[in-house]
């Protein structure tokens, strides 16, 4: 080391020596979905004979999941919907005589977007992240029309319907 600095151009004041970058903040890795549900979605909607898993639309696994949702900065019924309202008008689009999986699949993604944006609203996001990483959780899991009209439709149905007595109650 010299009177200029040492080998990583600092002056000798300052130190030489390796800094590791400052941890992630802990409310972050809680918004997980995963931290609620160990293990979600880690094998897909379906059981081995292609049936909906019980668990995505059962109180005991569910409930909890909007409880955290709506526990972390509030979540409304008018928020949710916009989302449900939006995968009804792809369900729709898939029922529809000739329409490609494809086209429609952007549609899906789309989701994802949405709920980055709403996350991200300043001064005060529009939804909390944990809401945000199930939308992207379910999105990364959505491969096939099925897995989106049979299993996450249903999912956040679930979703919906456990969540009634917990969403921030919206004035008029």
């Amino acid at each position: 080391m010299s009177k200029f600095g040492n080998k990583f151009g600092r002056p000798p004041s300052q130190g030489g020596g390796f800094r590791a970058p400052p941890a992630p903040v802990a409310s972050t890795a809680q918004q997980r979905v995963a931290f609620t549900w160990k293990d979600y979605l880690k094998e897909g909607y379906f059981d081995a004979n292609g049936n909906l898993k019980i668990e995505y639309v059962s109180r005991e696994k569910v409930e909890p999941l909007v409880q955290s949702m709506c526990g972390t900065g509030g979540l409304s019924i008018h928020q949710v919907r916009r989302y449900l309202n939006h995968c009804r008008a792809i369900e729709s689009k898939l029922k529809t005589t000739g329409i490609d999986w494809m086209s429609v699949l952007p549609l899906v993604k789309k989701l994802d977007v949405s709920a980055a944006e709403g996350v991200s609203k300043q001064p005060s996001p529009k939804i909390p992240e944990l809401f945000h990483d199930f939308i992207r959780s379910n999105v990364a899991a959505i491969k096939a029309p099925k897995d989106f009209v049979q299993g996450f439709v249903p999912h956040f149905e679930a979703l919906i319907g456990f969540g009634q007595a917990h969403f921030k109650k919206e004035k008029n």
